[in-house]
């Protein structure tokens, strides 16, 4: 008899908790959209789902396939990946409204100049209407088609609708003009990474080095160069050193508790590894 079959039962297994986890994901967002979980309730729920997530696609990281088609492994990132650039998307979100470029309408006036239509797009991203931000948007890039902002926000809707290579195009129009922007080196690096083929994760790890190496004073590059050194790499000693240069840049209360929990784990799972 093969001894393959308990392998193959503990993955099948593996794969319905993560396909259960998944399901509990779509729910919860549906519960939390009609107001019948609060936000703290839905991020506790949230938090824990994630993290169990976490569990199981390490627990299956041996086995999985090398093909672009693994859908369970290839939705869990994705998913991941929302939850992470949402809350870097309403940082920036706070940061961008109520800037004026110079020659925008002053105060009072109605103001369709295309900074105004970003921000109106940025607020609609950041609400979960991906359908209104995208009709904004490729408004905004009809009339200003080099505009940096603009080409970011694109990038991050097709990101959001799993749409990897559109949302590259747009980052690397960016790159062209501005070959050491922090934000779309760190996207691009961010969306290649969870692609399942090796040479191009390792063209997503070299964009996430670059926008590290430029020191940047957000923390968005840290967090996903040190999930990368942890999740894909086993590199504890790197990911431990990303997530502390992510804390010192103040993200908000709750990651930081977050990632104040994920380096307790590491510091005792790097103190328990064999010399």
């Amino acid at each position: 008899m093969s001894t393959a079959r308990p392998e193959t039962f503990n993955d099948e297994k593996l794969a319905e908790e993560q396909e259960f986890l998944l399901r509990s994901l779509d729910d919860l967002e549906d519960e939390h959209s009609n107001g019948d979980l609060s936000d703290s309730e839905y991020e506790t729920l949230r938090n824990d789902y994630m993290r169990r997530l976490a569990a199981v696609a390490r627990a299956r990281k041996g086995e999985t396939s090398t093909t672009f088609d693994h859908r369970p492994q290839s939705r869990f990132w994705w998913l991941l990946a929302i939850g992470v650039t949402a809350v870097i998307a309403g940082i920036a979100v706070a940061q961008f409204s109520g800037l004026r470029a110079p020659g925008d309408p002053i105060s009072g006036e109605i103001d369709r100049s295309p900074r105004s239509r970003l921000a109106d797009a940025q607020n609609l991203f950041f609400a979960d209407d991906l359908e209104g931000a995208r009709e904004v948007v490729e408004e905004v890039l009809r009339d200003a088609p080099s505009m940096q902002e603009a080409l970011l926000l694109s990038a991050r809707l097709h990101e959001r609708s799993a749409d990897p290579l559109s949302a590259v195009r747009q980052l690397d129009q960016v790159l062209l003009v501005e070959p050491q922007h922090v934000e779309a080196l760190t996207l691009r690096g961010w969306i290649l990474v969870r692609i399942n083929d090796p040479e191009v994760r390792e063209e997503g790890i070299r964009n996430l080095d670059e926008a590290v190496a430029l020191k940047p004073e957000n923390f968005d590059a840290y967090i996903f160069r040190g999930f990368v050194a942890r999740e894909l790499q086993g590199d504890l000693t790197l990911a431990i050193e990303m997530y502390q240069e992510a804390l010192k840049r103040s993200p908000p209360q709750a990651m930081q508790s977050q990632l104040s929990q994920i380096l307790d784990e590491m510091r005792t799972e790097l103190g328990s590894r064999p010399e």
